[in-house]
């Protein structure tokens, strides 16, 4: 068998591993019917808490990849340690597409609903709900665990999600309450066409990988499987935030 049939064979195992808990967070959680039946306010106050909230899953996300990258290489995986520290530039200042659109958004709320407590400085200042938390603490735990190469199958299921969700949730925003507000939700639109060349990207890291060192597989779909349960946590957190606020 040669070399690009092994990887895609390993890849193949990875992606069977991991497709449950990836089924569990296309349609279940948020993504799945709850989000298709929520009315416009609480579609719109999710928004709003996806986009507060989220300045705490995204501001550190280059460091992250860099200093994987740097732990990787330290332990000998060279090549993947270089390719992820190149990808960690591409991810500064994502966090701030998200600040804007907090701002835009709290103001489209504000016109279409009447006044309300959602204020989008007073929103940055709360602590990060637990889902956040527990995504900050699963890549620092990779990052100065045995297994920082584990960073790019992370990597490979959140951007991968954007591609699989982000267009279902555009959709459904426009649909429901007009596609005006599309533009207060730029960080999802970059992400939806930026992330299908990173998914590529990852998707080939991480076959190569896995080609190297089948062994780590196990390692790998944790690490994936994790990510995405944090991610869901996450997207809990907000969603409940929208239907307990007015």
């Amino acid at each position: 068998m040669g070399a690009k049939a092994s990887e895609e064979v390993l890849i193949l195992l990875y992606e069977t591993a991991v497709e449950p808990a990836r089924e569990r967070l296309d349609r279940g959680h948020v993504l799945g019917s709850a989000l298709g039946d929520a009315d416009g306010p609480t579609l719109a106050r999710f928004l709003i808490f996806f986009s507060a909230f989220g300045v705490g899953m995204t501001e550190p996300v280059p460091d992250w990849i860099r200093r994987a990258g740097e732990r990787a290489s330290e332990l000998g995986y060279v090549d993947l340690g270089r390719a992820l520290s190149a990808h960690a530039r591409h991810e500064a200042g994502h966090h701030e597409l998200m600040i804007r659109d907090l701002r835009r958004l709290t103001a489209f709320y504000a016109e279409k609903y009447g006044p309300s407590a959602l204020c989008a400085d007073a929103l940055l200042a709360e602590p990060y709900p637990p889902g956040v938390l527990r995504y900050r603490a699963l890549h620092e735990e990779v990052i100065r665990g045995k297994a920082p190469f584990s960073q790019i199958a992370i990597e490979y299921e959140i951007e991968a999600l954007s591609v699989r969700a982000g267009p279902r949730l555009l959709s459904r925003v426009g649909r429901v309450l007009g596609n005006d507000v599309l533009a207060s939700l730029s960080f999802v639109e970059e992400h939806v066409a930026l992330d299908v060349g990173h998914t590529r990207f990852n998707r080939a890291e991480l076959a190569r990988l896995l080609s190297n060192e089948p062994e780590v597989s196990f390692t790998l779909v944790d690490a994936g499987v994790s990510a995405l349960e944090a991610y869901g946590a996450f997207l809990d957190d907000c969603w409940a935030r929208a239907r307990g606020t007015s």
